[in-house]
């Protein structure tokens, strides 16, 4: 059986960021070396978080790349699905993120993110651990994946200081590392990061290649 392993090359550049994280200096997170941020739209069928359209703007004006995501709960993903793409305005070629935390089924996840890729032409990124899929799915299987697992807990730091060994991957994933499909395209490492111009404690996330791979990643249409 084939060993994973770590990525060859990564780009500590990634973080995400929700109402809870505060007032947010856009111009300092960029200055950090920030590149991309998943900044968190909407939650279930109803909820809009109150900073998205600010956090957004900000960003977007500081010149960082944005990625809008939606908290999947465990009501109507159609609803859900119809909700998020209301709030987060997503056009064609963006890319968007689906965040599954809550005891909803894959079928749910999939649902959701189909609606996503019509409207988008691209399928979202998964945001999920072994502890959400414990049985292979060949459509979340296709998705790009954001793989949340905190090898040193609540520590915080950069990603060569916490993460020495390969994260569990959820079923489904490839082993191998190549240019057609990764085993992971994101990992969140720390929920303890800490970025100037944010106060608090924010999620930090590699993508696993170089920055060029990163940004054609996310221009990709």
């Amino acid at each position: 059986m084939q060993a994973m392993t770590l990525p060859p090359t990564v780009s500590d550049t990634v973080i995400d960021v929700s109402h809870h994280n505060g007032a947010i200096d856009w111009s300092a997170v960029a200055a950090s070396g920030t590149t991309l941020v998943f900044i968190k739209a909407t939650q279930g069928t109803g909820f809009v978080d109150p900073r998205f359209e600010a956090n957004r703007r900000g960003a977007e004006t500081a010149g960082l790349l944005v990625v809008p995501y939606h908290f999947l709960d465990v009501s109507d993903p159609d609803a859900q699905a119809r909700h998020f793409l209301d709030v987060a305005g997503l056009v064609a070629g963006r890319p968007a993120m689906v965040d599954w935390e809550s005891a909803a089924a894959a079928a749910a996840v999939v649902v959701f993110g189909q609606s996503v890729t019509e409207i988008s032409g691209r399928e979202p990124v998964g945001y999920y651990g072994y502890a959400q899929l414990r049985t292979a799915d060949p459509v979340l299987a296709r998705w790009p994946l954001m793989l949340p697992e905190y090898p040193r807990g609540n520590r915080p730091g950069a990603y060569h200081m916490l993460v020495s060994r390969p994260p569990r991957l959820p079923p489904g994933r490839p082993l191998a590392w190549d240019t057609q499909r990764r085993p992971y395209h994101f990992h969140q490492y720390t929920p303890a990061g800490q970025i100037p111009g944010i106060a608090t404690p924010v999620d930090r996330s590699v993508w696993t290649g170089d920055l060029p791979t990163l940004r054609s990643w996310y221009a990709a249409n």
